[in-house]
């Protein structure tokens, strides 16, 4: 192959992005025909551009209406033919002058998007006219199959002719060992209505190739639906995406299959299309389940000088694609009746149309005026695998277009979401890529040069021409027409006869001719024999490279049949791997349950517990309610206990002194009377146990002597033996004493065993935290009369809620001194009586008789 002679001075780029200048998204609308007749319409058309939805009144009389404006409304009416011109064919012109594109069919499930792109036998969509017009404009300029080959990078490698031949090899083997997987044509195909369209104004000098790919977008994986894999076996490996050096997204690993006309790529497509992931629903019997992507990539590159062979550098490839998105439709679970796996691909497929809302919602908001924030909000391209692989299209790398289609039967609250989307998305604006032809300095028209020069060269066996017949047609005509000029061996014979040789002047006229074609002759014999020796340095040219490039062939194939084992080793692996993955999967899905069992279990007692533990808290603040209300109720009945005992004391202790007065009367009123009637009279008072009343003395009862005599007998009040609280030996006690106790000298004292003496109280912790449970406070002083007594208040300690205690008194002991000698009240009152009547009488045995009688005793005979 030759190569390119001279290197032009300035290369230009593939394409050029203006700044300022920016284009919207064009959105166009397309009405999907009713079936039936007697079927109602919420959707009225305006206008070409207008469209108008509205919904009958409600119970209450309210109707609803709206109205939105497109590039252009497509009604039932229009077939695929008009939706194409107006849609595909300007991408198809963009495409084929080195600008890529997008469009997008958007709508709810059932809207006829499927029907819109692919279309069917007899009437095709946008995908199958797509092929019909590329093939149609490139046929005279298409590169031979295997010039071009992806580099799995998103660009593409520029092949020898070498390489050409070795990668055809390759193929002819495949297709000898294994015929089941050539390609055989359908009998379905010869049905198909071709678009006979096609775009003239394209460059000439550039050879063209075309690549398709197709993927699905299911779950938010990325699956290729041309991967080598038989028919029926599910597909496991989702692919990644990625971004080139040029900044544009691609999946990376993708299959890229070359096709070289439309029946080729329309088998691959049906192929893709087995593939895909459909399901009835409600809505629709064949409802897509995920995305499709099917992108079509033009590569182009220039011809060298001798407009005969493609120049190899790839940085003059230009690479241009249209993707053509199939969405799958948004549908609600209630009208659709979907459930299970069909409800959770539903709930993926919305999840992915609303971060596509919400990233040209975005891309609005920052492109508005009336955005008043100084930094952009960023778009989150991320989140979907559909607006990822997308990003770069809304970043300016071409143009887009937006098919909305809409059901008329469908309601007012499914048609007004769509709608009001299109309607903001054609608002979103999109920097402008112009494509620039390709410069490089080499003189325009070389193709049809190099046809005319080559028209008796004589095909080579491995040239493709036999799948054109009409570039042969072509090349005989220009063979027909240069026929005369080429082969021409001087200027034609004179018309003459046998006469005509006695003519001197026309056999002079016959020489000159011979002689001149001689001339020409001799001339294009040297040129035969240049040619010829040229042929045959070519021709040993040829062999030498043949030979290198045989040896070349054997040890790549000694490369590759090594590199085979390593794949079967590796295949090998893969296996084991793959079943191992399959056994861990498996041992994962199953431990993923019994985790959601766990969990679910785990929940069920903690809602046990938590509920377990309300209950115990409301349990607690009722039994603490009923404490508090409990401790007050017994403190009022303390209190009223202690009020009682203490009225109680108060008037045992107003009758003690009433019977003091009493006595005092007593002893005052029997001064002046005879002492056997006073002893009488005292003995009476002291013994009678009611002293409100003095019986009458009735001097004329004299007793005798006798009875005077007999002791008499008073009466006696036992107290109850009562045993002190303090001696319980099992109750642990915080005795309070005062700094400097006063000695009593006395035998009674109180007796705890397990006591804590403090002398200050000054911390609660020293009642809550030392463990005891009774309290005993000392104190010390006299009464009325001056004697000493100690009184020991006594108190139960009870622990609170909040850690602190509580003392309850509930008991006073007092510990009082009495002397029978002397110091009780009582006696002294006695001897200061005995005391006065002596003083009286004047006489000592009277004394005596009155203290025993005040005392209750009787007089010894012996002491008179």
């Amino acid at each position: 192959m030759k190569r390119v002679g001279n290197q032009p001075a300035k290369i230009q780029k593939k394409y050029r992005v203006e700044d300022d200048a920016k284009d919207p998204i064009q959105v166009y609308c397309r009405i999907r025909p009713v079936q039936s007749n007697f079927e109602s319409s919420c959707i009225k058309v305006l206008s070409d551009t207008e469209i108008q939805i509205y919904c009958s009144p409600d119970d209450r009389g309210i109707s609803r209406e709206g109205q939105f404006s497109y590039k252009k409304i497509f009604t039932e009416y229009e077939s695929q033919d008009v939706v194409f011109q107006n849609m595909g064919l300007p991408l198809i012109e963009q495409l084929l002058a080195g600008k890529s594109s997008l469009i997008f069919a958007y709508g709810i499930s059932g809207s006829g998007k499927s029907y819109t792109m692919t279309g069917n036998q007899d009437d095709g969509g946008i995908v199958g006219r797509c092929f019909d017009v590329i093939f149609n404009s490139i046929q005279n300029y298409q590169a031979g199959r295997y010039t071009f080959k992806p580099d799995k990078l998103n660009g593409f490698d520029v092949h020898s002719m070498e390489d050409i031949l070795f990668f055809k090899s390759e193929e002819f083997k495949n297709n000898v060992k294994n015929p089941t997987k050539t390609s055989k044509k359908k009998d379905g195909d010869s049905d198909r209505v071709p678009f006979n369209y096609k775009v003239t104004d394209i460059e000439q000098d550039v050879a063209y190739s075309v690549f398709i790919s197709y993927v699905e977008i299911y779950h938010n994986y990325v699956y290729d639906l041309l991967e080598d894999v038989s028919d029926g076996e599910i597909r496991r490996n989702s692919k990644i995406i990625r971004e080139d050096a040029n900044g544009n997204m691609y999946v990376h690993g993708v299959n890229e299959q070359e096709v070289i006309n439309a029946v080729d790529a329309f088998e691959w497509l049906r192929k893709g299309q087995l593939r895909k992931r459909t399901a009835p629903t409600f809505l629709n019997m064949d409802s897509s389940r995920s995305h499709t992507v099917f992108t079509i990539r033009v590569v182009q590159a220039p011809l060298d000088t001798d407009g005969i062979s493609i120049i190899q550098d790839k940085k003059y490839t230009v690479v241009s694609q249209l993707s053509l998105v199939d969405l799958a439709g948004s549908e609600r679970a209630g009208k659709a009746k979907t459930t299970g796996q069909r409800l959770h691909e539903a709930g993926e497929i919305n999840k992915s149309l609303s971060n596509l809302k919400q990233c040209l919602k975005i891309l609005y908001e920052n492109q508005s005026s009336s955005n008043l924030r100084n930094i952009a909000e960023k778009i989150p391209y991320r989140t979907s695998r559909l607006t990822h692989l997308f990003k770069s299209f809304f970043e300016g790398s071409g143009s887009i277009r937006m098919l909305i289609c809409v059901n008329p039967l469908s309601e007012y609250t499914e048609l007004l979401p769509v709608l009001q989307f299109g309607e903001m998305s054609g608002s979103v604006q999109v920097k402008r890529t112009t494509p620039l032809r390709m410069d490089i300095g080499l003189t325009p028209g070389r193709r049809k040069v190099i046809d005319i020069q080559s028209i008796n060269r004589i095909p080579c066996a491995i040239e493709e021409d036999a799948r054109f017949p009409q570039d042969n047609k072509i090349n005989y005509e220009l063979r027909e027409n240069c026929f005369g000029s080429y082969f021409n061996l001087g200027p034609p014979l004179p018309d003459w006869e046998v006469d005509d040789l006695l003519d001197g002047e026309k056999r002079q006229e016959l020489v000159t001719a011979l002689d001149q074609r001689i001339k020409k002759k001799d001339e294009l014999r040297e040129i035969l024999i240049t040619q010829s020796n040229d042929i045959r340095s070519q021709i040993v040219f040829l062999e030498s490279n043949y030979a290198g490039a045989k040896q070349e062939i054997n040890s790549l194939q000694i490369l590759r049949d090594q590199d085979t084992n390593k794949v079967k080793q590796y295949q090998n692996k893969s296996f084991l791997l793959e079943n191992e993955m399959a056994s861990l999967k498996r041992k994962l899905e199953f431990l993923d349950g019994e985790n959601k069992r766990l969990k679910s279990d785990l929940n069920a007692k903690d809602n046990m517990l938590n509920q377990v533990s309300v209950d115990k808290d409301l349990l607690k603040q009722k039994y603490n309610t009923k404490i508090v209300k409990k401790q007050e109720q017994l403190s009022r009945e303390f209190k009223d206990k202690w009020k009682v005992q203490e009225n109680e004391f108060e008037a045992k202790l107003q009758d003690k002194k009433r019977k003091l007065r009493h006595i005092k009367n007593i002893v005052e009123s029997t001064e002046n009377i005879p002492g056997h009637f006073s002893r009488r009279i005292v003995k009476r008072t002291l013994s009678d146990e009611s002293l409100v009343k003095i019986e009458p003395v009735v001097n004329n009862d004299v007793p005798s002597d006798s009875k005077q005599n007999e002791p008499s007998q008073a009466t006696l009040r036992y107290l109850r033996s009562r045993r002190s609280k303090s001696c319980d030996p099992h109750e642990r006690w915080i005795e309070h004493k005062p700094p400097v106790p006063i000695p009593l000298q006395t035998i009674m004292q109180p007796k705890m065993k397990k006591r804590k003496s403090v002398t200050k109280l000054t911390d609660a912790k020293t009642v809550s935290n030392n463990g005891a449970s009774k309290y005993c406070l000392l104190t010390q002083g006299s009464d009325e009369q001056g004697i000493p007594e100690a009184k020991l208040y006594k108190a139960d300690i009870i622990q609170t809620m909040g850690g602190g205690a509580q003392i309850v008194f509930n008991d006073v002991e007092t510990l009082k001194q009495d002397s029978p000698i002397g110091g009780s009240p009582v006696k002294n009152r006695i001897q200061a009586y005995n005391n006065e009547v002596k003083a009286h009488r004047g006489g000592p045995d009277d004394v005596q008789a009155k203290c025993y009688g005040i005392q209750g005793g009787y007089t010894p005979t012996s002491r008179k």
